[in-house]
């Protein structure tokens, strides 16, 4: 991930992605959707920084976390690393009991769309040089629409399904309640094994318990009927964008 940070090109992405992302979840997009009228707006703004602030940070925050990206993906495509912990999280054991297993799966399912939605960006980023290198400007609907579209819709089904899955682990109280009780100990152990785990991967697992807790915000005071009409919103919103685009360069 530290590679197509350094590239130069790489930054005008973000920004177009980010638009795109305001442009999908604006008040005129969401119009086309009656049945979603009765998400709160201030809801829906929640949701948009959310993908802002911690899924698509502007470049410059992107550089700062750039080890921690890499621990975080490390961790997550190497669960056993984490597992290794287990012996030393007595504390955690003994709160959560039976509930364990799951709040760990939950918890790393959770992180894994946080990698996968860079690795997202990585497969949009050839065709976004492409269309660069024509002096086309990425920011522009109909442009960034061909980069969305040279994604498979195998990647990008994946990319959705993801997504979703963190949401719904947010939208889950009593399991989120869990896996942050058990992300402070894992960070909390890690912390106290300087020569075992490093100071960047402390900070790639201290940015997976960040990105959980604060998405808890999103689904505050909120009945369950209520997540799921956010979470069917955001499924059918990303699917939708996702087809447009491939209907638009096709021309049908």
């Amino acid at each position: 991930m530290a590679s197509i940070l350094e590239e130069p090109e790489f930054p005008k992405l973000i920004s177009a992605y980010r638009e795109a992302l305001k442009r999908r979840y604006s008040k005129n997009n969401l119009s086309k959707y009656p049945k979603f009228s009765s998400i709160p707006e201030e809801k829906v703004d929640l949701l948009v920084r959310y993908f802002l602030e911690l899924l698509y940070p502007e470049y410059a925050g992107r550089k700062k976390l750039d080890g921690a990206f890499e621990s975080l993906a490390g961790f997550v495509h190497s669960p056993p690393k984490v597992f290794g912990l287990l012996g030393s999280l007595s504390i955690a054991v003994f709160k959560l009991g039976r509930h364990l297993k799951s709040a760990f799966q939950a918890g790393f399912a959770a992180l894994h769309s946080y990698v996968t939605a860079h690795r997202f960006e990585e497969i949009m980023f050839s065709k976004a040089k492409e269309l660069l290198k024509e002096g086309k400007d990425l920011t522009n609907k109909s442009v960034f629409d061909q980069v969305l579209a040279s994604v498979s819709k195998k990647d990008a089904d994946q990319f959705r399904e993801d997504i979703l899955r963190l949401f719904a682990t947010l939208s889950d109280k009593e399991l989120l309640s869990k896996i942050k009780q058990l992300m402070d100990a894992v960070v909390n152990t890690m912390k106290s094994k300087t020569k075992t785990y490093t100071q960047q991967e402390v900070e790639g697992i201290m940015l997976g318990a960040g990105i959980l807790t604060k998405g808890e915000e999103l689904f505050s005071g909120m009945t369950r009927e209520e997540m799921d009409l956010i979470l069917e919103a955001i499924d059918q919103v990303e699917k939708d964008a996702f087809e447009e685009a491939i209907a638009t360069v096709s021309g049908t």
